[in-house]
């Protein structure tokens, strides 16, 4: 029969990424670079597995049962302490438990957007963004970037041409796709448009605490007078991926507005919060997080090592400081499309940059991003000669 679908899911199209991932599904031996996910080996599972085993002793039946919103208080007063130790003003702020951040996205826009309103972005960003957008009828606009992230000037222009603006849609640290870090100069200013032109900012940072330095810059969040930042944040990317939970800090007066917004979906797993209650409080997760980035600092000067060695000196690669991502840019005049594919033929996984572009007909980009957090040593080393003899065929140097 023929479904009569919504408009916003005829206009739905699969990601270059869920076509890789079921290419690779299909081939043994496939070297992946472009699934964005964290390594198995990061997770504390014995601390989580002795977290778990006592939350069912002591706390079986509430286990089981169904939670309250907005998450198990259990969970929350864990979550607040580790935000006061960062430095976060918790007065007048109140959080909500997400099934890990990005889940966030469609609250943002569920609560602000009706069809034709605008979000921003920058023109490089994680494509869930544009499936939230999509899913409300609003307009994703992408804003151009520098080498430090958002552009200032055109992110003022973008406001002023467009009176429909809702919110800024950012990851300012060690961004998914291009592991740029958008310096605190440029956090404060972009905070300050957003009070001129009256919109709201979602801050997604679940990459931060992933800084191989540990000294992870300022939250945007943290220069909020008003309400007008919702932070979002992960423990994907460091306790479990698979367990899902994130949360969201915002002002108190917005949080049930948000909550609503999730209309069927309602609150993360019960088993799950009381889990990393207890793993929080009985563990130093920031001592964690600070193991964790070590970890991927060891696999991401790898991989640049490989980029340095195999590939042709006319790539320039973002070179990481934090996060899971290396963004590798290439001349313009190389066929992304045709290469990504070719790679993948090779049995090897990048991402093109039309990939994230909020406009990828007119601003598709040139360079391809690269993930160091789940390959061994030798699948990245071995991948790079391949993207590196491609790269040649294609350009010679």
């Amino acid at each position: 029969m023929e479904f009569k679908l919504a408009t916003q899911l005829k206009n739905a199209h699969p990601t270059v990424i869920r076509e890789i991932y079921t290419y690779a599904g299909e081939h043994p031996g496939f070297m992946d670079l472009s699934i964005g996910e964290p390594s198995a080996d990061t997770f504390p599972l014995k601390e989580i597995a002795k977290a778990s085993a006592e939350m069912y002793e002591h706390d079986g039946k509430k286990a089981l049962a169904y939670g309250p919103y907005p998450g198990m208080p259990e969970v929350i007063e864990e979550i607040k302490k580790w935000l006061l130790h960062r430095g976060f003003d918790l007065t007048d702020q109140d959080i909500e438990i997400l099934p890990g951040s990005g889940h966030g996205m469609d609250n943002m826009a569920n609560t602000f957007c009706d069809e034709g309103d605008v979000i921003l972005c920058e023109m490089f960003a994680y494509p869930g963004i544009q499936n939230a957008a999509r899913m409300v009828g609003a307009k994703l606009i992408g804003v151009s970037m520098d080498d430090d992230g958002i552009n200032i000037e055109a992110l003022e222009k973008a406001a002023q041409e467009n009176d429909r603006v809702k919110f800024l849609y950012l990851c300012p640290s060690f961004n998914n796709p291009t592991g740029i870090t958008i310096p605190e100069w440029k956090r404060e200013k972009i905070y300050e448009i957003a009070q001129k032109y009256d919109f709201m900012i979602y801050e997604d940072d679940p990459y931060s605490q992933l800084a191989f330095n540990h000294h992870p810059l300022k939250e945007i969040k943290k220069y909020d007078t008003e309400g007008r930042v919702v932070y979002a944040a992960s423990l994907s990317k460091i306790v479990s991926a698979g367990m899902r939970i994130g949360f969201f800090l915002c002002h108190k007066d917005l949080r049930k507005q948000l909550e609503m917004s999730q209309g069927n979906a309602g609150v993360q797993s019960v088993p799950v919060m009381l889990t990393v209650a207890n793993y929080m409080k009985e563990n130093d997760i920031q001592k964690h997080c600070y193991d964790v980035a070590d970890f991927y600092k060891d696999r991401a000067d790898w991989m640049m090592h490989c980029v340095n060695k195999y590939l042709p000196h006319y790539v320039r690669p973002n070179v990481p400081e934090g996060g899971l991502f290396l963004w590798l840019n290439v001349p313009e005049v190389l066929d992304l499309n045709a290469i990504w594919h070719e790679l993948m033929e090779k049995n090897v996984g990048v991402v093109p940059s039309f990939g994230f572009s909020a406009d990828p007909e007119n601003c598709p980009g040139s360079a391809f991003r690269m993930c160091y957090s789940t390959p061994p040593r030798e699948v990245i080393e071995e991948a790079c000669k391949v993207i590196g003899a491609v790269l040649r065929e294609h350009l010679p140097e």
